[in-house]
């Protein structure tokens, strides 16, 4: 252990290089986005939870609770570099898988309910094949996600030159591609589908236009940093610069504009004070 560790921080190598206001900033959102995600799943399960098109909506803030509540100690042991392969090394790489999975998840969640958008009208043929391609695609993502994970604690070899390593840094920047297509492509859709059968007003429309660019962009940013060396042939080689892009946006951008979209769903439906056990469509937020 280096002399300038701390005493009582085991397996420390040195201090790491991301700035401590980068670390502060992370810890301190993703502590605001968990008590945020907790009030707002009381709010929903006391004041909703006998509308049956509301329950997809707890899903959405299950994930982000276990994502927010497992990012607050990542942030934290991000302080100091660790020994390879040692306990924390390793309970930190499983937490940032973890948290990818469950923010990946919570995005799949939220575009779900945008489907009840294009799925309203009868004569649309796609909803079963919609409903099937979300389920297929969270199933595969989430036991690849989870087979790479538990496979950490057992990967030896040197992350540089693991084959293995360099096999979840990949699959994980193809999930944020596959996160960014995904919310193009609905919200295009969805925006097709207000304006033409619809006919939504310039506002509803600019709201989904900016949450689609907003998610989109926080998944494109961590594809291209997980992904730099073979975009740009080398390593980003400013530590804070890729912290920022590759983590601090890409999780505060998500979760914080599907916590903001959730409370104004919220706000709705309980200004509607709509019946209990309605089967009606969705707020579309």
């Amino acid at each position: 252990m280096v002399a300038n560790c701390p005493s009582w921080m085991h397996y420390c190598v040195d201090w790491k290089d991301w700035s401590p206001a980068i670390l502060a900033i992370g810890m301190a959102a993703m502590l605001i986005a968990l008590v945020f995600s907790v009030v707002l799943l009381v709010l929903y399960r006391k004041n909703t939870h006998k509308l049956v098109h509301m329950r997809q909506h707890y899903k959405i803030f299950v994930a982000l609770i276990i994502c927010t509540a497992l990012r607050v100690p990542w942030w934290g042991m991000n302080v100091v570099k660790y020994e390879n392969h040692s306990p924390p090394d390793v309970a930190q790489q499983m937490i940032n898988r973890i948290c990818l999975l469950t923010l990946y998840l919570s995005q799949s969640f939220y575009v779900q309910t945008w489907l009840r958008v294009i799925i309203a009208l009868r004569q649309y043929r796609g909803e079963n094949g919609l409903k099937w391609l979300f389920i297929i695609m969270d199933s595969v993502v989430s036991v690849l996600m989870v087979i790479e994970t538990l496979y950490r604690p057992f990967d030896k070899g040197d992350k540089s030159q693991s084959i293995f390593y360099r096999i979840g840094i990949d699959f994980l920047a193809c999930c944020s591609l596959l996160t960014c297509v995904v919310f193009i492509s609905i919200g295009s859709i969805l925006q097709y589908k207000l304006r033409t059968y619809f006919r939504c007003g310039s506002k509803t429309l600019m709201g989904f236009v900016i949450i689609s660019i907003l998610l989109s962009l926080s998944a494109l940013f961590r594809f291209i940093c997980l992904f730099q060396d073979l975009i740009f042939g080398h390593h980003i080689k400013n530590s804070n610069l890729f912290a920022s892009f590759c983590y601090l946006l890409p999780d505060i951008i998500p979760c914080f504009s599907i916590l903001v979209m959730q409370a104004i769903t919220y706000l709705v439906e309980y200004r509607k004070r709509a019946p209990l056990n309605d089967n009606s469509n969705d707020s579309y937020v």
